[in-house]
């Protein structure tokens, strides 16, 4: 207890988020609590290489016993289902970092979430092309109404009235495409968004 709780006040100490320590955190590193921090975060143990290339200027070799104590020790905080859930859910790619004992309850979380990750991306894709169309219909009716204008123009060759017909009749062929689309997509969200309520309910004492 008494090393864990020097582990949470050297965390300011360690890394930011980067692959590489500044100089400063390699000459008061605690390889401890960068291990810790490491496991913690879900970096695998050979992120020490990073460290260490990070630190050989300044005259700095990290204690590679001492970090890997305290990644085994911060990958017990990572490897639950809770975390594996959450992490899951927001798009983490599991490769296999937790220990065989700590595994299984990370899976069960990991792919829960996952489940949830896959409906919600869906989502995602399908409100990302409605919208899509909602601006080529946006665009595609300001270009008609300015062929529509032009088109009785006296100023007008017979040929080019019948290039402007028939670039009006392709426009409103693509509006009526949309428009079919984006009434499937409509029917297709909610259909999603159903099944995602259903696994968040599912899921719920994660």
């Amino acid at each position: 207890m008494k090393r864990l709780a020097a582990v949470l006040l050297a965390s300011l100490l360690v890394l930011s988020g980067c692959a590489t320590l500044s100089e400063e955190e390699c000459l008061t590193a605690d390889w401890f609590s960068i291990g810790f921090e490491d496991g913690a975060n879900g970096y695998p143990s050979n992120r020490i290489g990073a460290h260490r290339e990070a630190c050989a200027k300044h005259g700095v070799t990290p204690d590679l016993r001492q970090y890997q104590d305290g990644h085994e020790e911060g990958l017990i905080s990572f490897c639950t289902a809770r975390n594996g859930f959450s992490r899951a859910r927001n798009g983490y790619q599991y490769t296999g970092i937790c220990p065989p004992s700590l595994e299984p309850e990370f899976l069960d979380g990991y792919q829960a979430g996952r489940e949830i990750y896959a409906v919600t991306s869906e989502i995602s894709g399908l409100r990302s092309e409605q919208r899509s169309n909602e601006n080529e219909l946006s665009q595609s009716q300001r270009r008609l109404n300015e062929m529509e204008a032009v088109l009785f123009s006296e100023s007008l060759s017979e040929e080019e009235r019948r290039s402007t017909y028939n670039e009006i009749t392709r426009l409103r062929e693509r509006q009526g495409e949309l428009r079919s689309r984006n009434q499937q997509l409509i029917r297709d969200i909610a259909d999603a968004e159903a099944r995602l309520r259903m696994l968040e309910d599912r899921f719920s004492y994660f």
